[in-house]
């Protein structure tokens, strides 16, 4: 190590470089000179185990070039020698720290870090931001290749059924504004389902966020998302939201940072009714971020070609008291969209039994009876029985409460889409740790 008693005079953070198979390291700047590494100098290339230390030395191997910029001449150090840059070679990014007549080049904490994620084994140490009560984490903790350690849940009812469902995990019961990086525990992967309520459709014209969803009451949150990312660099990142997400100045920014920190990302819109062989027509935006490139995210373009008799209960007697209880809210629904079809504005009530194709977005607050899908019985409408959502969205809830079962489904992800996206996640990062270990 330089001596402590040594005055740093320059620090800067590079990738490291390649020229014709061999790493390279390229410093250019007038502090050089100051120094002591004077254009036409001499210097001297010392390896030590993790790091690289040149000397201005009058029997160095090496010399100080120039380049010609404006305000004259500027010193350059290129070095690109497999052999005497061989401590720096697995590293993606070194740090220069320079002192007089001293300069160590070594790897970066980043580079330390990003290293240590892409030689880690599975089971992958998972954090989920925005956990709900469990769609995703479902997919996750059935995944041998992930282990859910940890999720981050603000709303009471929600954080008591993931913590019932995940007792061996930690749950972080916080708004994420209020979490220091810091604070959460050492994961490799991060999967977040972000709050959607500022940025969907429904939300903007609710909150009269047109063209600026960001000022929304959770508009902001994927700034959080961006830091917690930029500290611990997991080894891949999982994001997912409404699809006017993605073109929001809120997921355009996110995908930018996450390419600027150095990772490989692929952004889709997911289609479970016509890639992913589901009934359910809900539409999502996926992101996932790599260390390591080449991931891509292979659809089965399976499109759902059957009906609902597996989901949807036969007839039965409990037809009658479902249909009877909601029978005033539908008939007042009727009317209220019967006045909005009257002015044009295309409003309709839908309906599904055994035999239908499809299942319309199953919503947060579909228990408040305000909208469809209703099933059809000879004695009128019902609503979706809890366990016929729950085969929906390949997903069982551990809560008695139908409405916050329902709020948490339809808020929810589809499980088995997104156990089939971990799956392809899980294969590629396997085969990237067999390549970098």
């Amino acid at each position: 190590m330089p001596n402590p008693h040594l005055s740093q005079k320059f620090l800067s953070f590079h990738k490291l470089g390649e020229n014709r198979g061999s790493p390279r390291v390229w410093l250019e700047s007038q502090r050089l000179s100051t120094l002591g590494f004077v254009i036409g100098n001499s210097f001297s290339v010392e390896t030590l185990v993790r790091r690289v230390r040149l000397r201005p030395s009058s029997t160095g191997t090496h010399q100080v070039a120039k380049k010609r910029a404006a305000g004259g001449l500027r010193p350059v150090i290129d070095l690109a020698n497999r052999v005497l840059l061989a401590p720096l070679a697995k590293w993606d990014e070194i740090k220069v720290s320079g002192f007089h007549r001293l300069i160590e080049i070594s790897p970066s904490v980043r580079a330390f870090a990003i290293h240590r994620q892409r030689t880690t084994p599975a089971p992958w140490r998972t954090l989920e931001v925005f956990s709900g009560g469990g769609t995703l984490s479902a997919a996750i903790s059935q995944h041998p290749d992930f282990k859910l350690i940890a999720g981050v849940e603000i709303n009471p009812r929600f954080a008591d059924v993931w913590q019932a469902m995940h007792s061996d995990a930690l749950l972080i019961q916080a708004d994420v504004r209020r979490i220091h990086p810091s604070e959460y525990p050492a994961h490799e992967i991060l999967v977040a389902a972000i709050p959607c309520t500022s940025h969907s459709m429904l939300g903007r014209a609710k909150k009269s966020l047109r063209e600026k969803p960001e000022l929304g009451d959770t508009g902001d949150l994927f700034l959080s998302i961006a830091a917690l990312v930029a500290t611990h660099l997991p080894l891949a990142c999982v994001f997912e939201n409404v699809p006017s997400f993605g073109t929001s100045l809120a997921g355009m920014t996110l995908v930018h940072h996450l390419r600027q920190l150095g990772y490989h990302v692929t952004q889709t819109t997911l289609d479970p009714f016509r890639q992913w062989n589901e009934p359910q027509d809900r539409k999502r935006w996926l992101v996932v971020a790599t260390l390591a490139p080449g991931f891509e995210l292979r659809p089965p373009d399976i499109a759902f070609d059957g009906n609902l008799m597996s989901l949807i209960d036969a007839p039965n007697k409990q037809d009658r008291h479902d249909a009877e209880r909601i029978a005033g809210s539908v008939e007042a629904l009727r009317r209220h969209r019967e006045r909005h079809r009257a002015l044009g504005h295309g409003f309709g009530l839908s309906t599904s039994n055994q035999q239908s194709r499809r299942v319309p977005t199953i919503v947060r607050s579909y228990h408040k009876i305000n909208v469809g899908p209703f099933v059809e019985t000879e004695f009128g409408p019902r609503l979706l029985r809890r366990h016929e959502v729950e085969k929906l969205m390949g997903c069982k809830i551990d809560c008695e409460h139908y409405a916050t079962a329902i709020e948490i489904l339809g808020q929810g992800v589809q499980t088995r889409v997104f156990k089939n996206i971990l799956t392809q996640l899980g294969r590629f990062l396997g085969q990237d740790r067999a390549t970098t270990s």
